[in-house]
């Protein structure tokens, strides 16, 4: 293949060279939405160029048609490519079928047969020779305009889309503007090609020029770092009011909540400094990841927020966006208030006052004879009852207000146990406590100081709900892998089969029972918090088996080793 220089083939190396530059450039947003398709437009850019270098160094005319006729798969590279870049960034990925590219494969299909078979019908395109300049200059002929027509539909699309989204969103208008001007370049370079107005196709030279405005806006706007995914669905329909915050902490878009919330239309493109003061952001103001409450005044009502703020830079990708969320979380915290205020109530002035009563009934036991001794005793029965609704209330309510993740620590579970084990035994003189084995000298589980209400409950229920004149409730502990097994046993008239799964229920009381339903409901809600489980069996040969399995604390893996229990 002899080769004869001409100066049309500067442009092309340039156009080859800058491509490959930034398509280096580009490599490194791969993984962001809409950055591969590019690479494929990108790619036909530099393929078509080399093409046209081959075609136009090349003194041969047959050498000059085969390149011409490879010119024709990049140029669908750059149509497609440029199409589904549109789509990604809109977020209409959905279009994107099989069938959707069993039918775009159509004509660029034919297209090829119809220009590796042109020289025997000459549909395609015709073409005459200019000795002086070794150039070929073409005639298109019908079958090239419908290809033609095929790519100008295929930008067409991308255009629309990017039209739409700059109508719909102003926060994108810079981005779609980059995109749209970047396109209408390549077409008028076409047309002017087209009516021979410039000797050479400039297409690989205007879409250079397109590559260059992409990276502008991946620079300067972060157009592959904040991009408009399904926001009308996502971001418009929510309650919360959302900002979306560049890297450079300019507000880049907001709902409509966020507008209201601030009371400023116009808040997009201003700082966020300038929107929000220094005592409301409280040095969140280049955090990447953070959540807190705060208080705003709005319409002259102050109101409390869940402030959170979330990266948008997707994996392995630099510094991008964050969003701001804030959800208005008043009346929540009103309720809790309202939570906080009833807690004192039943925890300090009913519980005080109940001890009072049983304190008092303590010291008229001498002064009552035998007819009202157990009226007494029923008395005092009744307030250390209420006493211990109190308490069950009170941890409930803790466990209600907490975090969604209550926090937990190392506990000593078998201190836990001895202790209620001593005083269970303490209250109740008819019940008996036993230990089948031994407990551990030390047993470290995830939990914290309400641990304690899990059993106090479990041996309350024990007795409480026993049928009988005395009542055994039998404790074993044993250690396996990563989690504490304890089995409280006991000898009572036993759970039904249809009643197990609901035991745990809010208000679910034993058969025949004057409990609250509370204790259970506790028990289950406590060891859920603490990443265990609970379960009920039957007991043989009679009674019901309650088993807590309790994740050990990792820390403190410690081996068990027996000791000696009552």
């Amino acid at each position: 293949m002899e080769l004869a220089y001409t100066n049309y083939v500067l442009p092309y190396v340039v156009a080859i060279l800058v491509s490959l530059a930034m398509v280096a450039r580009l490599w490194n947003y791969r993984d962001r939405r809409a950055a591969r398709s590019f690479l494929f437009d990108v790619s036909g850019i530099v393929l078509l160029s080399i093409c046209n270098v081959l075609q136009l160094l090349s003194t041969d005319v047959g050498t000059k048609l085969f390149w011409w006729n490879w010119r024709f798969v990049p140029i669908t590279f750059m149509g497609l490519g440029y199409m589904f870049t549109a789509i990604e960034y809109t977020d209409r990925e959905h279009w994107l079928t099989y069938r959707t590219g069993a039918a775009l494969a159509v004509i660029p299909v034919l297209s090829q047969v119809l220009v590796w078979t042109n020289g025997t019908h000459g549909l395609f395109y015709g073409y005459s020779y200019d000795a002086a300049a070794n150039m070929l200059v073409p005639q298109f002929g019908p079958f090239y305009w419908l290809f033609a027509g095929f790519i100008v539909a295929c930008l067409g699309v991308g255009i629309y889309l990017l039209l739409d989204l700059a109508r719909t969103q102003a926060a994108f208008t810079k981005q779609a503007t980059i995109l749209l001007g970047s396109i209408l370049l390549v077409l008028v370079g076409e047309i002017l090609w087209w009516l021979h107005v410039v000797p050479i196709d400039p297409a690989p030279l205007t879409s250079t020029v397109k590559v260059a405005g992409f990276l502008f806006g991946v620079a300067r706007f972060e157009l592959l770092d904040i991009v408009p995914v399904a926001r009308k669905t996502v971001i418009e329909n929510m309650r919360d009011a959302v900002f979306v915050v560049d890297r450079t902490n300019r507000i880049v878009d907001a709902n409509d909540a966020g507008k209201r919330l601030v009371d400023d239309d116009a808040v997009v493109r201003k700082q966020i400094d300038e929107v929000f003061d220094a005592e409301t952001l409280a040095g969140h103001e280049d955090a990447r990841d953070a959540r807190t409450d705060i208080a705003l005044s709005v319409d002259g009502e102050v109101r409390h927020f869940d402030f959170q703020i979330s990266p948008l830079a997707e994996r392995g990708t630099a510094h991008g966006g964050r969003l701001f969320v804030f959800r208005d979380i008043t009346e929540l915290k009103r309720r809790e208030d309202e939570l906080s205020i009833l807690n004192r109530i039943v925890r300090h002035d009913i519980r005080n006052d109940m001890s009072v009563i049983d304190g008092r009934g303590e010291l008229l036991a001498d002064h009552v004879d035998e007819n009202g001794a157990e009226h007494l005793r029923k008395i005092r029965e009744s307030s250390r009852h209420v006493v211990d609704l109190t308490d069950n209330v009170g941890h409930l309510m803790e466990s209600i207000t907490s975090d969604e993740s209550m926090e937990v620590e190392s506990v000593d579970l078998s201190a836990v146990l001895r202790t209620q084990l001593d005083r269970a035994r303490m209250r109740y003189d008819a019940a008996t406590f036993a230990v089948d084995g031994s407990l551990p000298d030390s047993c470290h589980v995830r939990a914290n100081e309400m641990l304690s209400s899990v059993f106090t409950n479990l041996f309350n229920n024990a007795v409480n709900h026993h049928d009988g004149e005395s009542c055994r409730v039998t404790v074993s502990v044993e250690v396996t892998g990563s989690t504490a097994r304890v089995e409280v046993a006991d000898d009572g008239p036993g759970i039904p089969d249809d009643r197990k799964a609901r035991i745990f229920g809010r208000g679910e009381m034993g058969l025949d029972s004057s409990g609250t339903g509370i204790g259970l409901y506790l028990v289950d809600t406590l060891v859920d918090r603490y990443g265990g489980t609970i379960t009920v069996r039957d007991n043989d040969p009679r009674g019901s088996v309650f088993t807590v399995e309790l994740p050990l604390a990792t820390a403190d893996r410690i081996r068990a080793q027996p000791s000696s229990d009552r």
